[in-house]
């Protein structure tokens, strides 16, 4: 019994110069103090209204005819954006070094040279790439005939949107007087893309296939 006692004395005396020698050791004033924030970015959104985007607007069109087609961009997202948009038209017949299908704006200020392919281009498929400056520069720029001769690309400048802006595009589909008979009861498909790219920090000198191919890039990443 005697023996028990001096252990259990041995220890406390053990675990007391323990405590000791811990509180010698961090027997200093201290202070602490921590700063957290949390970066978020913002965002780019564009919608569309297509009310007056529809078929019946451009049927039974003649040589020479213009059709009146618009649509509306919002921008719903938290930055300013250039707004560009992409108008392809896609003819079942194929189309002469100067177009015969062809996007104007509703002043039908396009010349017959603005649409022509450029002379100097090799082989049959024509293809302009242009950056920001210049497309701000233009209502409209008419960019490619590709895809054996079917495709035509017309770049639309749709401005430089803030927050919470809405722009409306009014635009006129347009069958030049060089349509031939050829093009009698022929179709041609209207597809409008449209883009938005921040304009903050961005260089003028972006290509318009460099917009394209982020945009590209930007949206299968959301799906992964």
């Amino acid at each position: 019994m005697a023996m028990n006692k001096k252990r259990i004395a041995a220890v406390s005396v053990t675990m007391l110069a323990m405590v000791s020698a811990l509180t010698g050791t961090y027997a200093y004033f201290t202070d602490k103090k921590s700063l957290e924030i949390m970066a978020r970015t913002s965002n780019l959104y564009i919608e569309l209204d297509d009310t007056n985007f529809k078929e019946e607007q451009v049927a039974d069109m003649l040589p020479g005819d213009s059709r009146e087609l618009s649509y509306t961009v919002l921008n719903d997202g938290k930055a300013d954006a250039y707004v560009f948009s992409e108008i392809t038209l896609i003819s079942s017949v194929p189309m002469d070094d100067t177009v015969e299908w062809f996007i104007q704006d509703a002043e039908g200020s396009l010349k017959e040279e603005d649409r022509q392919v450029d002379p100097s281009a090799e082989g049959t498929d024509y293809v302009d790439d242009v950056t920001i400056d210049e497309l701000m520069n233009s209502k409209i720029k008419f960019v490619s005939l590709t895809d054996n001769r079917t495709k035509a690309k017309f770049i639309v400048n749709n401005g430089v949107l803030s927050t919470g802006e809405t722009s409306t595009v009014d635009l006129l589909l347009t069958l030049g007087l060089n349509a031939g008979n050829r093009f009698m009861h022929t179709t041609c498909e209207v597809v409008a893309d449209v883009y938005g790219i921040q304009s903050k920090n961005t260089d003028g000198e972006l290509t318009w296939e460099f917009i394209k191919d982020t945009a590209y890039a930007n949206k299968m990443q959301e799906y992964n």
